[in-house]
């Protein structure tokens, strides 16, 4: 007869904290193992379980509003590319000075040129050089943004 190997001595001496064959009550944890509710063990065990579970449901919970916030980011970001207007195609037909209409593009079309010409000419000049070297006042919105948000959410 052959004795018991290492992994199943190991096995069948394993301990646990929680005892969920003679649970009645049990919380479930998204993503997580499942919780005994009331705890019986030692208040320091106890103590342990409630540091542990409560991380995992902030952890959950800010892994959840940092997927939503870059939802929103990109939905906004498809938005705004379904809403911008194209310039109107102009007749390449050859007809005189007195035939062609004179109207031009739409005043929306206009204003969205304008806001992307004023934007650019205030976010790609090169910004606070002695401190970050050689990057667009872009770039350090961008970081600005991106620390804002981890100082939020950490």
């Amino acid at each position: 007869m052959s004795s018991p190997s290492l992994l199943t001595r190991v096995l069948n001496k394993r301990q646990h904290i929680q005892d969920h064959a003679s649970a009645t009550n049990v919380v479930y944890h998204w993503g997580y193992a499942s919780r005994v509710v009331p705890c019986t063990n030692d208040v320091g065990s106890c103590e342990y379980l409630d540091g542990v579970y409560w991380m995992h449901d902030v952890s959950m919970l800010y892994t959840f509003i940092m997927w939503a916030v870059i939802a929103a980011l990109i939905a906004i970001f498809v938005f705004i590319r379904v809403i911008a207007p194209s310039a109107r195609k102009r007749s390449l037909a050859t007809k005189s000075s007195e035939e062609q209409v004179e109207g031009g593009e739409s005043a929306f079309y206009r204003a969205w040129r304008g806001t992307q010409a004023s934007l650019r000419r205030r976010l790609l000049p090169e910004g606070l050089v002695k401190v970050f070297g050689r990057v667009t006042r872009l770039q350090i919105l961008t970081l600005a943004i991106i620390s804002g948000y981890l100082l939020i959410f950490s």
